[in-house]
């Protein structure tokens, strides 16, 4: 089975001559593989091997290294293509995956059933493409920017359902295939099996501290050499948990954040405790770069991304990821399905209605990564404000439950989906990427839980007193020790819960600065980015020919009256590509 980190697949009706292709599109190196008929013409598929293996007629194509089941044990080629054939079994392959099989008259292309890994496609007059890059297809299909879900994501820091930056080009939803066929593309959802809910809240606990163990158990005879990222959390602190004693010590392990954030020193505390060959890549060392440097890393990361999520984010990741071991990663994401992220100072109600979904908005939506609104036309900021907020409200309303559990389902539907995902999309060809809180059972039992069960990380705490008492017992990197987010009634709990929200609230900041330490990781580089866009303004030009941000805020920016923040300066990183064609 060939594994491809770029692809670009293109099928054209009869007749039709579809886009104006290069004889590469993908550039050098690229495979080209004929489809339907075996006239080039009529369908081709160009893909770029990270491994050696020739893309096959007939055979899978892997766009995330080691496609695995969700105990990790490989998935055969000839296996892999009959689920895409089929679509059945798909969503027993661990997220986050994605493949695409090239058969004689088609190409079927598949995600994860969170669809956290990500890939792109777009119609034309007559043909139709799918690819790894959303920018590549708005090339071929020559389509403008998405003003609407540009200023969707200025507002939230990441897209919505399945749009892009570009008009036209989607993303494939997830659990769902994708069939491209005589220039048109059909788009296919596959099952995902429901289990039996438990029946209550410590059987829900049970259950998933026994699969937990099971898994990792699995985990680490299927791989041996797998490295747990540790951080001072709770996510990374439940898989410790799940490892059984004996196989602690010894185990590699490795940290991404500053050596002197107090997520550091929790991490040094239980590698100590336990043994754990750990690693710290330390971020601090971020500081050093040149302005020029940081911008060769944003504008990297913005062109691998597409735009679809925040490049300096993800330029600090690169540069960490550059240093870090390339064996198998074992890793917390998934954990925060659980752990109510949009429940504090929310209280239940029977359903969601507007007024609840815009109050959620302007306290946490849009407050979280939101760009500076004064570098947008009022009247754009307005009216993309108010095309969001209507869109909020019709995903609410789809969620056919209760309010707090509506906002876990726009967490794992939207949030997750698309921010969780983007990131993943860029991790699952550096390593091979080993999620177990994201297998479906553990998301199940959040699901079933009622809300109070887990509010304030409690289900996910419980689950880690299951799986090791002790380990309950080590402060957070928020100060809390798990088990006392396992309190009682909120009337006895009160300032603990107010004070467990304020530390989790300014631990999302720093998550998402992919930093412990606010004076370090994407604080700095935003810096040097800015400096260097002062000192080489033409790099903005596309930016302003756009007509998105206003060329008076733009000029005030590069002459040093207005700072950006840090979304800010993202967004700009963004358009710098997206505008720049």
């Amino acid at each position: 089975m060939a594994t491809c980190d770029q692809l670009l697949a293109v099928s054209m009706a009869p007749g039709s001559p579809g886009p104006a292709l290069d004889d590469a599109p993908l550039g050098p190196g690229a495979i080209a593989v004929p489809f339907g008929g075996g006239a080039v013409g009529e369908g081709t598929v160009w893909a770029v091997s990270v491994d050696g293996d020739k893309p096959a007629v007939g055979s899978g194509i892997a766009l995330s290294l080691g496609p695995r089941d969700h105990v990790y044990g490989a998935v055969r080629s000839s296996d892999l293509a009959d689920r895409l054939t089929s679509g059945h079994r798909l969503a027993d392959v661990a997220a986050p995956f994605a493949a695409v099989l090239v058969d004689g008259s088609s190409v079927i292309a598949a995600t994860d059933y969170l669809g956290l890994r990500h890939i792109y496609g777009v119609e034309g007059e007559g043909w139709a493409a799918i690819s790894t890059s959303a920018r590549l297809l708005a090339r071929l299909a020559n389509t403008s920017l998405d003003r609407d879900a540009l200023g969707a994501y200025r507002l939230i820091g990441h897209h919505l359902g399945t749009a892009t930056p570009y008009a036209g080009v989607t993303k494939l939803p997830a659990a769902a295939r994708w069939r491209l066929a005589a220039g048109r593309l059909h788009v296919e959802p596959y099952s995902i099996a429901a289990g039996e809910p438990a029946p209550d809240a410590p059987t829900a606990v049970r259950r998933t501290a026994a699969m937990l163990r099971a898994t990792i158990e699995r985990c680490l005879d299927e791989h041996p050499d797998a490295v747990l990222q540790l951080s001072g959390g709770l996510d990374s602190r439940v898989l410790l948990g799940a490892i059984p004693a004996s196989r602690r010590r010894g185990l590699r392990a490795l940290t991404l954040s500053s050596a002197k954030s107090h997520d550091n020193v929790i991490a040094t505390r239980l590698a100590e405790s336990y043994g754990l060959r750990r690693e710290v890549i330390d971020l601090g060392r971020l500081a050093t770069l040149r302005p020029e440097g940081a911008y060769e890393l944003v504008h990297r990361a913005a062109l691998r991304s597409d735009g679809i999520g925040n490049p300096i984010a993800f330029a600090v990741l690169d540069w960490a990821e550059a240093q870090a071991p390339g064996e198998p990663r074992i890793n917390g994401f998934g954990g925060e399905m659980a752990r109510a992220f949009y429940y504090p100072a929310q209280r239940p109600h029977a359903r969601p209605t507007p007024a609840l979904v815009d109050r959620l908005a302007t306290w946490r939506i849009f407050t979280l990564e939101p760009a500076d609104e004064a570098m947008f036309d009022p009247e754009y900021a307005a009216a993309t404000k108010a095309a969001t907020l209507g869109r909020l409200r019709s995903i609410f309303v789809g969620y056919d439950t209760d309010w707090l559990s509506a906002t876990d389902e726009f967490y794992i539907q939207e949030r997750a989906h698309r921010w969780v995902g983007a990131t993943l999309t860029g991790a699952c060809l550096r390593y091979v990427t080993l999620g177990p809180l994201l297998h479906p059972e553990f998301l199940a039992a959040a699901r079933a839980l009622p809300p109070e069960t887990k509010r304030g990380s409690r289900f996910n705490a419980r689950v880690l007193t299951e799986l090791d008492a002790d380990l309950a017992t080590i402060p957070l990197d928020t100060g809390m020790r798990p088990r006392d987010l396992l309190a009682g009634p909120p009337a006895s709990t009160a300032r603990n819960a107010y004070d467990f929200a304020r530390r989790a609230n300014r631990k999302i900041r720093q998550r998402l600065r992919r930093s412990g330490n606010p004076g370090v990781g994407v604080p700095t580089v935003t810096r040097h980015l800015v400096g260097h866009w002062r000192a080489n303004p033409h790099l903005l030009d596309p930016v302003a020919a756009s007509g998105i941000v206003r060329t008076e805020w733009l000029a005030e920016m590069l002459a040093g009256t207005r700072e950006p923040s840090e979304a800010t300066a993202a967004f700009l990183a963004i358009m710098e590509v997206a505008a720049g064609g």
